[in-house]
């Protein structure tokens, strides 16, 4: 990945219109090297890009790697676009550059139906008036920190930071340090993780991305595993040998399960606040306008030395969920006009290994 002073250095002679053309292309993908950074659901890295021209990037959905299951809208597929879009626009910034996103440039998708065409064209323009935005440098070092937290509060003051990060006029902010509510948001949320387990295909989509040892991580370029949980390496091994492995937990998933909500339930307990964000609309443009202003409050928060980690299951888009998600709308007083997007619990914790990404050439198509 190149540095901020690599990428804008090949382009002060610009003579040969050829090899003009290969620098811009050099610049689209050190852009990409930094927007798939993004964070993505169970770490899945659902995009696709195409190159066009010399200065455009096409965004699409790697629909490989949707889990229709967890997600039968496709609801964190938008939202993964828009952290995407959010790091590329950043990077773009950062290295002298405007990029002009259009959104569905293919036109108004169906909600109903997954989206096959682009979710977003961008063009890259040399434009001399940008502002690189602070938030840059935190894109190499965000991370989502799946540790248990010291339980020390999050101050209102530092949440006014996260939500002065994001979109407040289009992508509502609410947060809490409530104890009791916080408690209360942690019953429903482990009811919605228990509800979501007890399907078999669900369980398979939720074990596809995790990595239960070091040597299945080391095979992968995606998902999670007990690292971004803070384990110890000797933990990791005991647990991935002799508690929990794959196939044994594939044989007989109630185990797992259990333990997986009694962690959740757990560490929500100990977070120092939790945070979500609304829209008015839940259109696709609404999921990939919140995916957007979720990552700059990510960043943010990881420029204040907090952990962060979205909390997904409460707000999954299959018939067994739609009674908690009410019930968590109520809770939180959101207005019925308005859907929860993103549901998340921060805190202060040590760092923890970041989850790794595919290579560039991954996701480039043709």
């Amino acid at each position: 990945m190149q540095t901020e002073s690599e990428s804008s250095r090949p382009f002060r002679d610009k003579k040969d219109p050829h090899e003009q053309e290969q620098r811009e292309e050099d610049i689209r993908l050190s852009l990409i090297g930094y927007a798939i950074r993004a964070p993505s659901h169970r770490n899945s890295q659902p995009w696709k890009v195409a190159l066009r021209g010399t200065g455009r990037i096409v965004l699409s959905i790697d629909h490989s790697r949707v889990a229709r299951a967890l997600d039968p809208s496709g609801r964190q597929a938008f939202l993964s676009c828009g952290t995407f879009l959010e790091n590329l626009d950043i990077a773009a910034r950062a290295s002298g550059y405007r990029a002009d996103i259009d959104l569905f440039p293919a036109g108004w998708p169906d909600p109903g139906k997954p989206l096959h065409d682009p979710v977003a064209s961008i063009d890259l323009e040399r434009d001399e008036r940008v502002q690189p935005d602070p938030l840059f440098h935190a894109i190499p070092i965000r991370q989502t920190n799946r540790r248990p937290y010291s339980g020390k509060a999050v101050p209102l003051s530092v949440a006014g930071e996260l939500a002065a990060a994001g979109d407040g006029e289009l992508v509502p902010f609410g947060f809490t340090n409530d104890r009791n509510l916080i408690r209360e948001i942690r019953d429903l949320v482990t009811e919605a993780l228990a509800r979501e387990l007890s399907d078999r295909e669900r369980f398979r989509e939720y074990c596809e991305y995790f990595r239960f040892t070091d040597a299945e991580a080391a095979r992968h370029r995606d998902g999670y595993g007990l690292a971004q949980s803070g384990q110890g390496k000797i933990i990791r091994f005991f647990t991935g040998a002799f508690l929990f492995s794959r196939e044994s937990v594939l044989r007989n998933p109630e185990a797992f399960s259990r333990r997986a909500v009694s962690d959740l339930g757990k560490i929500l307990e100990k977070c120092g606040g939790i945070g979500w964000l609304s829209t008015k609309g839940d259109f696709y443009i609404d999921q990939v306008r919140a995916g957007r202003a979720f990552e700059r409050i990510h960043l943010k928060a990881c420029s204040l030395s907090l952990a962060l980690q979205p909390v997904a299951s409460p707000l999954a888009g299959y018939r067994e969920m739609e009674e908690v998600r009410a019930r968590l709308s109520e809770l939180l007083a959101i207005p019925g006009t308005h859907t929860i997007q993103l549901l998340f619990r921060t805190g202060y914790a040590k760092r923890v290994p970041q989850t790794p990404r595919r290579d560039i050439s991954d996701f480039i198509v043709s």
